[in-house]
């Protein structure tokens, strides 16, 4: 049966999210209900459809985390940790236009796939249209290391060459700035803080990869239990 929708509500709908106006001028209404569902689809841990990756929202406003803290919390004192494996396709629009969408679409799921058959129970996240966070969290049971970049980019090699053409020769293999990162929280008051701290240094790690201003394991200490640190661990 259809369901009513008065023009109060419908203005209110299209006014967060105006570009349907101009993207879907025959049906706005229809496109901002479908905006707005993949927003909250995407909260709740929906994959992104291309990709097959947990999309931020889940890691910043959803309760992605909120199983990692209720257990390691009460099982450590040593902080609240994750580790974190970057990988960033390199030259997406150039690998575009020499293969294809099509196949550019499957070098971003290859290297979603990759990430999860090496990092097994780790949780992996679209941060940006062609980069992705394996994020090694508690109940995954692995640590992050600083030898783990070079064997990372191996195997996302062989994993993702596996979608191109035949014959590609070597040097149209994509290739990936692949980021280390640690995270540790001192004294978090309540999971939903854990989601936006861990993203801001996902987003820090990488740039500071990318830019070459870091190599290796980034280790990161955040206290949120208001104390003073001494002179000895400043």
């Amino acid at each position: 049966m259809p369901y009513p929708l008065d023009d109060a509500t419908a203005t209110a709908l299209i006014a967060l999210y105006p570009w349907v106006l101009t993207r879907s001028p025959q049906a706005p209404v229809q496109a901002a209900v479908e905006a707005l569902l993949q927003a909250e689809q995407a909260r709740r841990g929906h994959p992104d459809a291309k990709t097959g990756a947990l999309q931020v929202p889940a890691l910043t406003q959803g309760n992605l985390l909120k199983e990692e803290y209720d257990l390691s919390t009460h099982a450590h004192h040593d902080g609240w940790r994750v580790g974190a494996v970057i990988a960033d396709v390199k030259g997406m629009i150039n690998l575009n236009a020499r293969f294809g969408f099509a196949t550019g679409d499957a070098i971003l799921r290859g290297t979603v796939e990759s990430l999860a058959a090496q990092y097994p129970g780790a949780k992996v996240v679209r941060l940006h249209p062609d980069a992705f966070a394996a994020l090694l969290v508690p109940t995954s049971q692995l640590t992050v290391r600083e030898d783990l970049a070079a064997p990372t980019h191996e195997r996302l090699s062989r994993d993702v060459r596996r979608v191109l053409p035949e014959g590609t020769p070597d040097a149209d293999i994509p290739s990936w700035t692949v980021s280390l990162l640690e995270v540790t929280v001192d004294s978090p008051s309540h999971w939903q803080v854990l989601g936006p701290l861990l993203w801001a240094e996902l987003e820090r790690a990488h740039v500071m990869q990318r830019s070459g201003r870091a190599e290796g394991l980034q280790r990161r200490r955040l206290r949120l239990d208001a104390s003073i640190p001494g002179p000895a661990t400043l």
